[in-house]
Parts: C-alpha cells; sequence; structure tokens
C-alpha cells in the first residue's frame, strides 16, 4: 500500500487475500481517510480474495470515508469477486461513491482526474 496526496490510496494485492489482510486493509483506508475521503486503487491482478476477507469488506467498509474505489485487473475470476464486494456494499448503503473497473494502473490515474474535474464542474 502506498498513499499519494492529495486522496489516493493503492492497494497491491497479490496472491491469497484472507480475513487478516482485510482487516490491515481496512485498518489502513480508516487512518488515512481519517482527514477526509479517498479513492481507493485496488491491483487485483494475480490475486484472490476468500469468501471471509469478502464479507469482511462489505461489513466495515465506510462510505464517508471513500471517494470511490478503482478495481484494476484483467482476470475474469479477479474481477468477479471484486463485484461481489461492491454489489454487497451498494446492498447494504456502505458505498456512495462509484466502483470502477479498469485494466490498467495509467487507466485508473486517467479516471481519478476525470472524477476529480468533474467534481470541480459541479462546484
Amino acid at each position: 500500500m502506498h498513499f499519494e496526496e492529495p486522496d489516493v490510496l493503492f492497494v497491491d494485492f497479490n496472491g491469497a487475500t484472507g480475513l487478516e489482510d482485510a482487516k490491515r486493509v481496512i485498518s489502513i483506508v480508516l487512518e488515512v481517510a481519517a482527514q477526509g475521503p479517498v479513492f481507493v486503487v485496488v491491483d487485483i491482478d494475480g490475486s484472490t480474495i476468500d469468501k471471509a476477507a469478502r464479507d469482511y469488506f462489505s461489513k466495515e467498509s465506510s462510505p464517508e470515508r471513500l471517494r470511490g474505489v478503482i478495481y484494476v485487473g484483467s482476470n475474469r475470476l479477479q474481477i468477479a469477486s471484486a463485484k461481489a464486494v461492491a454489489f454487497a456494499l451498494y446492498l447494504t448503503g456502505k458505498l456512495k461513491g462509484d466502483v470502477d473497473f479498469v485494466t490498467t494502473m495509467q487507466a485508473a490515474r486517467e479516471l481519478i482526474e476525470r472524477k476529480r474535474a468533474k467534481a470541480t464542474e459541479t462546484r
């Protein structure tokens, strides 16, 4: 994980992601977002997320802390797992920002810039 000012937390999942990993990620998101909502960019290429971790993400996410979540990856199974988490967050009202799926980190950065520009236009 690493944070880039002003509001982007990058998370790189490699291999199997379990419940303890999910707890660590949520803890860091909450800490980083204490000053305001953040975009969370999650690189899921080469990873899997088990059910306990998906459930924890869904249960413990805080909508007021997220400007949006962007998943980076191209594997269909990984994207399906990420969509399951996103769907659960929407159903529980725990995600107010957007959830987007892109295939490259560069596409994620460009998407964030477009979202920032759009937010500035609507002010």
